[in-house]
């Protein structure tokens, strides 16, 4: 198998798997109804604070008209609200509320146990394993991630507002 092949079918296992444990670990959010898409929105504003509608679909890559139904059902759910920008009260901020600080800090604390609880049962050399991935696991996802919402969120902040 040649080496690009090799790549190939790791980024596919790592895929996968990375997949399913991100189903598992978003489990109790999604029994009370915040999807995916809710709850990266809701990671976003916890992390960066109040951001206008507009700069938070940047960050999400939707379009307005779906940030627009994003807002609306994640406020109706009362996990997110909605307050005039004080630079300019034509525009509104949307930030975290109280309740969705709760149930991210809830999600948190129970997919970190869960997860804890299912590596104890992994024996020694499966933990090393584990345990020895995690630095390029880390760098793979700053790679994929990090560097990805830092820029749109920088590009959207040096843009001038109308």
């Amino acid at each position: 198998m040649s080496a690009s092949a090799d790549v190939a079918e790791l980024a596919g296992g790592l895929r996968t798997v990375v997949n399913r444990l991100g189903y598992a670990l978003r489990a109790p959010l999604a029994r009370q109804g915040v999807t995916p898409t809710r709850l990266t929105a809701m990671v976003v504003l916890d992390k960066s604070g109040p951001l206008r509608a507009g700069d938070l679909a940047a960050v999400l890559n939707i379009s307005a008209a779906s940030m627009s139904r994003l807002s609306e059902v994640l406020e109706e759910g009362d996990w997110i609200r909605r307050e005039p920008d004080p630079a300019d009260r034509r525009a509104c901020l949307l930030s975290l509320s109280d309740r969705g600080s709760q149930a991210l800090e809830q999600l948190r604390t129970e997919s970190t146990g869960e997860l804890a609880e299912a590596i104890a049962t992994l024996d020694g050399d499966q933990r090393a394993l584990l345990a020895s991935a995690l630095p390029a696991l880390t760098a793979l996802a700053d790679r994929l991630v990090g560097a990805d919402l830092l820029l749109k969120s920088s590009a959207s902040a040096s843009q001038p507002t109308a």
